[in-house]
């Protein structure tokens, strides 16, 4: 009888370990020690696009957006952490751009405008702010407020575009150029 409640419970501990697992598969957390914040977020952003064809065939600017858990000490608030990067030659061939201070999307058919502010003033304090690491050279790195509901409403787009806006006017379309890590495990987790 003892044996049989020792399988019973290390079956019961396996199962519980894999779905553990499975839950935070594609899903990254580290501790920020002097900040004393852990941070959540997926592993790869998604990646939008644009081009201008005028300057370059090939060279594309570059917004990268993915989810951030913010946990203090239990008290968690969420982001979407956006990062505006480009491989065109900005200043010299092709003229600055402004940082953007809005991010526009269509969720569930309604326009959804976040206000953007540099990462380190949505979170300060951090040891290290870079939260991901894309491929392409990150020249800002700025946030959004969002809602744990938000950001399933927003995991459950395809997000094909969206659009970012500046202070000084301008609004540019970004096309979805790669998918990133699947948001899930991260709203899972999420209590």
């Amino acid at each position: 009888m003892r044996y049989r409640h020792r399988v019973l419970g290390l079956l019961a501990l396996t199962i519980l370990a894999a779905c553990q697992s499975a839950r935070l598969t594609g899903v990254s957390e580290r501790l920020d020690a002097r900040a004393g914040i852990t941070l959540v977020s997926v592993t790869k952003p998604l990646v939008f696009a644009r081009t201008e064809g005028r300057y370059s065939r090939s060279a594309r600017d570059y917004i990268y957006l993915g989810p951030v858990e913010v946990n203090r000490q239990g008290q968690r608030d969420y982001f979407l952490w956006v990062g505006v990067g480009t491989t065109l030659d900005r200043g010299y061939l092709a003229p600055e751009s402004a940082i953007p201070d809005t991010l526009i999307m269509s969720v569930r058919g309604e326009l959804m405008a976040l206000d953007l502010l540099p990462w380190d003033q949505r979170v300060p304090g951090l040891a290290d702010p870079v939260i991901y690491d894309p491929a392409v050279k990150v020249r800002a790195a700025l946030g959004a407020r969002v809602s744990r509901q938000q950001l399933a409403l927003i995991a459950n787009e395809s997000l094909p575009s969206i659009r970012v806006a500046a202070s000084d006017g301008t609004m540019r379309a970004y096309t979805r150029w790669r998918d990133g890590t699947s948001w899930d495990g991260l709203i899972a987790a999420a209590p």
